[in-house]
């Protein structure tokens, strides 16, 4: 504030003010909303206030479908909005038994897990972090656990949760990031990227599901690791700022092989038969929506029997990472960012 007694930031969605002095808390503006960022306030001047100035930022994401008649089909009519609301709902992942999806929202606030039907009815929410982020959920095979990532200590953090209600559980506790999890196929191991040799990059890692000391499985740059359904290889992209290679690596350990190229922020899942991934012909990158003209991403498979990668959905937009299938292959969930207002904001009389 032009005082200096003051300072005035963004938080959780919303514009707060705070005494330098740290004696009282941080005060929420009211009258600001949800959706307030990057505040200025002008220096008075003789008779008249400070002015503030700041940034609404709106944002709507939401859960499509894409479903086929087979695993790899081309689908037969285009994506249709599966899971919905007035927020941003991102990073979908089926149940086992597909009867749930499993999704990160800031619906209540903040961002959390949630669980909802297929369809987006009967949301719960399975999470209260109160943290700047939640995310990237993954459900154990039989169903009864969800593995995520969260800031919550700080640092990314790998944690487990009943799908069922509980209180979370830190599988990783380190001082370095560690994020994107995902169960074993046998469900004794959750495996993560992390940077906790101190190398420039993320490399893939496991750790007991019942708690334990992590393991290191690859050295070279790696994210987003999955098991193969058959329990004999992990996938994993190198990159996920930009259009990535994806690699296969034997769980037994051995030289990485390369599968195929252009993945786009870790979009892939891997059946029995082949690959689902997403990819942007024309370039492009971001963690995080990647905003190109619609047509520009695409959904494909790779069909591991005849080597052979078919378009299966186009005109996707502008989509988020992760997709997610259901277990019989024909459905295929991805996120997309629907909607963004910018609007700059003014309030006279500002004190």
């Amino acid at each position: 504030m032009p005082d200096s007694k003051e300072i005035l930031y963004s938080a959780r969605g919303g514009l707060w003010r705070l005494g330098v002095s740290g004696e009282n808390g941080p005060v929420r503006l009211p009258y600001v909303g949800d959706h307030g960022q990057m505040p200025s306030v002008s220096r008075p001047q003789s008779g008249r206030p400070p002015r503030l100035v700041y940034v609404r930022n709106y944002m709507d994401g939401n859960i499509w479908r894409v479903q086929t008649s087979a695993p790899g089909a081309t689908a037969s009519t285009p994506p249709a909005m599966a899971i919905s609301s007035t927020r941003l709902d991102d990073m979908p992942q089926f149940s086992p038994d597909g009867r749930r999806v499993a999704i990160t929202s800031d619906r209540s606030g903040t961002w959390e897990i949630w669980l909802t039907d297929p369809d987006g009815s009967n949301a719960v929410q399975l999470t209260s972090m109160a943290a700047v982020a939640a995310g990237y959920p993954h459900w154990s095979p039989d169903g009864q656990q969800i593995v995520f990532h969260s800031n919550a200590d700080g640092q990314w953090e790998v944690y487990s949760v009943p799908a069922a209600g509980g209180k979370p559980r830190n599988l990783t506790s380190h001082q370095a990031h560690d994020a994107m999890p995902s169960f074993s196929g046998d469900g004794k191991w959750v495996y993560f990227n992390s940077a906790r040799t101190g190398e420039q990059h993320q490399s893939i890692w496991k750790v007991p599901a019942s708690g334990g000391g992590a393991l290191q499985v690859t050295t070279a740059a790696g994210y987003a690791p999955q098991e193969s359904p058959d329990g004999e290889s992990i996938y994993y992209v190198e990159a996920i700022d930009k259009p990535s290679a994806l690699w296969r690596v034997a769980n037994s350990g051995g030289t990485a092989v390369k599968v195929l190229d252009g993945v786009l922020q870790a979009n892939f899942a891997v059946l029995s038969g082949g690959i689902y991934y997403i990819d942007q012909p024309s370039g492009g990158s971001g963690t995080h929506y990647v905003d190109q003209p619609a047509g520009e991403t695409r959904l494909r498979y790779f069909d591991f029997a005849t080597r052979r990668v078919t378009t299966v959905a186009a005109n996707l937009g502008s989509v988020d990472l992760p997709i997610t299938v259901s277990p019989d292959g024909r459905t295929i969930l991805f996120p997309r960012l629907d909607a963004t207002t910018n609007d700059l904001m003014l309030v006279s009389g500002f004190r």
